[in-house]
């Protein structure tokens, strides 16, 4: 039995049972701790119904939900194109895809962690909401470099691998000759050209710099970083110190539900 099917086999004799729960199954113990409270404070009874499990990692999820289609997935879009998104949805028709870059994406935008704020911590930063603000975004064009980096350059290596790259020119005898390798070798060449990759990244940059905090924030700074490298250090050092999972469960507490998990809800059954 592999490490996957002891793990299914694991949440089916340990957690379900004779109960009859369903299985939401995500890809690590962070996401456990926030869709556990969201779940808890937007539907106090979800636990009757459903299992929320840690898979591991996102190919685990998509690998466990193949073999166990009555279970429901979610994972973080991050390293996913959307053309990426589109096709993995297509062939596990039970995998739902993060609407936001990553679960850390959740504790990024300013504006909602101003709100989350009750007025006692809000009145500890002098200058109020637009000096908090700016203390966040002191080094975007960094951040905002890195995800243009990040949506430009990752995907070319699954560009690659649909051009067969390496198996193509590796497989058995008889082995291609050297003409047909030049031409697959220019294929590859092509592809990582300097020039056209320089250009991708600075467009995305030039589209970024258009774009509004929020959907930032939301859709395009890698918070998987962003969030232990910036966030948390600005509230060290504006509300004190406090380890970074308390405070990340703190912020997931107090935040407001977020309105675009609806559509995971309304796949539990638990929304109309």
């Amino acid at each position: 039995m592999s490490t996957l099917e002891e793990r299914i086999e694991q949440i089916k004799t340990q957690f379900i049972g004779k109960t009859g729960l369903r299985v939401l199954l995500v890809e690590g113990p962070d996401d456990v701790d926030a869709f556990r409270i969201f779940l808890g404070r937007k539907f106090p009874e979800w636990e009757k119904t459903w299992l929320l499990a840690a898979a591991g990692k996102k190919s685990d999820v998509v690998k466990m939900l193949k073999k166990e289609p009555s279970w429901l997935g979610l994972v973080d879009r991050d390293e996913w194109t959307e053309s990426e998104v589109v096709k993995q949805s297509a062939a596990c028709l039970n995998l739902l895809v993060l609407p936001r870059f990553c679960i850390e994406s959740y504790l990024i935008d300013p504006a909602e962690l101003w709100a989350a704020f009750p007025p006692k911590q809000q009145a500890k930063i002098t200058g109020g909401e637009a000096q908090f603000r700016n203390e966040f975004l002191a080094d975007l064009s960094g951040w905002l470099r890195h995800a243009s980096l990040w949506q430009g350059v990752r995907p070319l290596w699954q560009q690659l691998r649909q051009m067969g790259f390496p198996d193509s020119v590796l497989g058995n005898p008889p082995m291609p000759d050297d003409a047909a390798l030049r031409v697959k070798f220019e294929e590859w060449h092509s592809t990582l050209d300097a020039d056209a990759v320089l250009a991708r990244v600075h467009a995305l940059e030039a589209q970024l710099a258009n774009e509004d905090v929020s959907q930032l924030c939301t859709q395009w700074i890698h918070a998987k970083n962003f969030y232990p490298q910036v966030v948390h250090q600005v509230l060290n050092r504006l509300l004190g110190q406090k380890p970074a999972r308390e405070r990340r469960l703190a912020i997931m507490r107090t935040r407001t539900v977020p309105a675009d998990l609806d559509v995971l809800w309304r796949s539990m059954g638990l929304l109309v």
